[in-house]
């Protein structure tokens, strides 16, 4: 095939030729036909083409340009607010540069909307605007506040306080949630530490907070969160971690030998979501959890479900038998409450006592040594 056999080709084909640059801050230059593309200009700096490209996007072409080969599948931003899916077919002639097509992949139906979202979400976590707030965890013998439970909040200018099914799931599409999740522990270690030193009668608070097995298991994470905790001169059991019986039981093997490590160095290990999963009691016998964590969905069921509190019942006393002690998620009423202080469960959390509170509202909750039931859920 000829070089005019090739370009007659590429036009057919609604493709564009492009070279990169990556050096001297890179670049890229079209050569083509680009108004299909919605593209107004042949070069664009690094930048400035990346811009157009979502998070996720720019992260997928940074890889695959450290190959030699690049065949990707992107959206694209064109000058007038369209999005196209386009595929970058190339490979690398220099050791700074690529050659090769753009063609059409298909029209993106997510829009320029997704992706102004999915930059502000990965600018967002950059600048520390997704942080720890504190839903307080209430001792059901005397209704004082024992703890917290740091929630992930991204506080948007302009828009207001945002819960996590409002983002968290974008958040794992641009594989931000370990991120997320680690500032979210490192911001209720730092806090509590603070909190213990300064308030009257805060010495014996606890902060709790989430992670995942696939968190757990990292080569590094045991080494961090035992360091942070030693940092903030936190005693042993202050700092409680949450992992959920469905994330555990992905791989309870793997994870064991992690879990003892933290509880050896002092961190409480809380079973998230108890009874919502298919983990047998054998094998939670062998894990080192120190708490269980009973779902909401029981807890709000017990009123209208019989069999709801029987459920409920019977993991109190499973987590008394195993020498745990137990949290109620999802407390809305006073009759919830009582009866699961009859029950024998220790403590309670939810919107009968608050919602997740901003790190300064939950100071003001440590200094009345009381849930602050004056505010409103976020």
């Amino acid at each position: 095939m000829t070089a005019v056999d090739f370009e007659a080709g590429a036009r057919a084909a609604g493709a564009v030729a492009f070279a990169i640059v990556l050096d001297g801050g890179g670049r890229i230059r079209f050569t083509g036909a680009l108004e299909s593309f919605g593209l107004g200009q042949d070069i664009f700096d690094w930048a400035a083409f990346c811009a157009r490209l979502g998070p996720a996007d720019h992260a997928s072409l940074d890889t695959a340009l450290r190959g030699d080969v690049l065949d990707l599948r992107v959206r694209l931003i064109g000058e007038a607010g369209s999005v196209a899916y386009v595929r970058l077919l190339g490979r690398r002639v220099g050791e700074q540069r690529f050659e090769g097509l753009m063609t059409p992949a298909g029209l993106s139906g997510e829009g320029a909307l997704r992706i102004r979202e999915e930059h502000a979400l990965a600018n967002a976590v950059a600048a520390g605007e997704v942080r720890a707030w504190y839903q307080p965890i209430i001792a059901l013998e005397t209704g004082r506040l024992a703890g917290f439970e740091a929630l992930a909040r991204w506080e948007r200018p302009g828009v207001g306080v945002l819960a996590p099914q409002d983002f968290l799931a974008m958040a794992d599409d641009l594989d931000l949630l370990d991120r997320i999740s680690t500032e979210v522990r490192a911001s209720a270690i730092a806090d509590l530490s603070l909190w213990r030193t300064m308030c009257a009668g805060g010495e014996g608070l606890f902060v709790a907070a989430n992670a995942t097995v696939s968190e757990l298991v990292s080569s590094t994470f045991a080494d961090a969160l035992l360091d942070a905790v030693r940092q903030a001169e936190l005693p042993a059991g202050a700092f409680k971690l949450e992992i959920a019986e469905t994330e555990i039981m992905r791989d309870p093997d793997l994870a064991a030998s992690v879990m003892a490590r933290l509880a050896e160095g002092g961190i409480a290990l809380a079973l998230d979501d108890f009874g919502t999963g298919y983990s047998s009691l054998a094998r939670l016998e062998m894990l080192p959890f120190n708490v269980v964590k009973i779902d909401r969905y029981f807890v709000r069921a017990m009123a209208a479900n019989e069999s709801a509190g029987t459920v409920v019942q019977s993991v109190i006393q499973i987590a008394r038998h195993f020498g745990m002690k137990i949290v109620a998620e999802g407390i809305e009423s006073v009759e919830a409450e009582a009866g699961l202080k009859r029950m024998g469960c220790d403590f309670g959390q939810g919107y009968r006592y608050a919602g997740a509170l901003a790190p300064d509202q939950a100071l003001l909750a440590v200094r009345e040594g009381i849930a602050g039931r004056f505010l409103p859920p976020a």
